[in-house]
C-alpha cells in the first residue's frame, strides 16, 4: 500500500514551479541555483519563485547538480564557541541566509582550541566544500588558517588579523567602543575600567584603542584599570581585579566589558561581590547580556544579520570569480539603552 502511494507521489520539476508562479523556466533555474543577479531577476520575482518552490516541496537532486557543475553546493561556517550566543545566531542567520542561496551549511565548532583548527579545515577540504566563513581562533597566527585550505575561499567574520589577505566582515570596533566609553564619561563616570581578553586578534586591539582614546582625550585614562584575563582560566584574575579596585578609596565607578562572555561573567562576579550594576558601578557590555538582573545594562549590538549576508554574498561572488580582489566590509554597531 504504502509503495503504490509513494508512486502516485509526482516529482515537483522546475517547469511545473516556472508554471505556478507564471514565470519562465530559467528563471525559476537561476533563482534556485543562486545566480538571481546573474540572470538579473528581482528580488520580488525571486522571493516568489522560492516560496513557490517551498511550497510544492521542491527537492534538488543535489547528486546530479554536484556532477553538473562541479560544485557541492555546501558552505561551512567555523565557529570558536557554538554554546556562545553570539555564535549561535550567527549559525542560526547564516544557514537560513545560505538556504535562499540553495546551499546547505555546514557548521564546524573549533572550542576556541588552537589544536582543533587543522582537523577541522582538513575535514572540510576532504567533504570538498565550496567555500569557509571562519572565525579565527583567539591568539593564532596571520596566514595559518589560509595555509590550510589555499584553493577554497574563506571569508573571516567578527575576527581579523592585522596582515590583509582574506576578505573579512566586521564592525567598526574602535568607534562603537569609543563611544561606549563616552557613554560612561557622559554618566560621570572617571575611573572607568576595561575587561578584555589577552588577544593577538584585531578585534580585541580596536576595542582597546577605543576605549583608550576616549579616555585620553578626557585626560582620565589610568593604565592599572586596564584588566586583560585569559579565555579558559579567567574567572579567578577577573574576581581578584574586581575585588581590587572596587574596594580601594579611589575605586572604580565604571566598566566597559569588550566581549559578550566577559560581560555576563563580570556580572556575577559582581553579583557574588553584592556590587549594584548602575548603582555601585555603571557598566556598558558586548552583546545582550544573558544574565538575571533586575536592571537594564547598556550593551553594543552587533548586526547580525547584516553580517550573515555580507560574508555569505562575498564568500558567494569568489566562489563564482576566484580572481575577485578580497574584500573588507566594515558595519556600523549601535548601542542599546532599554
Amino acid at each position: 500500500m504504502l509503495a503504490n502511494n509513494a508512486e502516485k507521489i509526482k516529482k515537483v520539476s522546475m517547469q511545473d514551479i516556472a508554471d505556478a508562479a507564471g514565470v519562465a523556466r530559467s528563471t525559476v533555474s537561476f533563482v534556485l541555483n543562486g545566480k538571481e543577479k546573474e540572470g538579473r531577476i528581482s528580488e520580488s520575482i525571486a522571493q516568489k519563485v522560492r516560496e513557490v518552490a517551498k511550497r510544492m516541496n521542491y527537492q534538488f537532486n543535489a547528486i546530479a547538480r554536484s556532477l553538473r557543475t562541479g560544485r557541492s553546493y555546501t558552505v561551512a561556517l567555523v565557529v570558536a564557541d557554538i554554546s556562545d550566543v553570539f555564535f549561535g545566531t550567527l549559525a542560526y542567520h547564516l544557514q537560513e541566509c545560505a538556504e535562499e542561496k540553495g546551499y546547505l551549511l555546514v557548521i564546524m565548532n573549533t572550542g576556541e582550541k588552537q589544536k582543533r583548527i587543522a582537523p577541522v579545515f582538513n575535514m572540510l577540504a576532504n567533504r570538498q566544500v565550496d567555500g569557509i566563513i571562519a572565525v579565527p581562533v583567539s591568539n593564532t597566527e596571520s596566514n595559518s588558517i589560509e595555509q590550510l585550505c589555499p584553493n577554497i575561499p574563506i571569508v573571516f567574520v567578527d575576527r581579523y588579523f592585522k596582515t590583509f589577505n582574506t576578505s573579512r566582515v566586521r564592525i567598526d570596533n574602535y568607534e562603537i567602543s569609543k563611544t561606549a566609553t563616552q557613554l560612561l564619561l557622559g554618566k560621570g563616570c572617571k575611573r572607568i575600567a576595561i575587561i578584555s581578553y589577552k588577544e593577538t586578534l584585531m578585534h580585541i586591539y580596536e576595542r582597546k584603542r577605543g576605549y583608550i582614546d576616549a579616555l585620553k582625550a578626557n585626560h582620565c585614562y589610568d593604565e592599572s584599570l586596564v584588566c586583560e584575563v585569559n579565555y579558559f582560566d579567567h574567572k579567578d584574575h577577573l574576581a581578584q581585579f574586581l575585588k581590587e579596585h572596587l574596594q580601594q578609596p579611589h575605586a572604580i565607578d565604571g566598566i566597559f566589558m569588550a566581549t559578550g562572555g566577559l560581560s555576563s561573567a563580570t556580572i556575577h562576579c559582581l553579583a557574588d561581590m553584592g556590587v549594584k550594576p548602575q548603582t555601585d558601578v555603571q557598566l556598558i557590555g558586548f552583546g545582550r547580556i544573558d544574565t538575571a538582573s533586575d536592571v537594564s545594562i547598556p550593551y553594543v549590538k552587533q548586526p547580525m544579520l547584516e553580517i550573515c549576508k555580507h560574508s555569505l554574498s562575498i564568500l558567494l561572488d569568489q566562489i563564482e570569480s576566484p580572481e575577485k580582489s578580497i574584500v573588507d566590509c566594515v558595519l556600523p554597531a549601535s548601542i542599546v539603552i532599554d
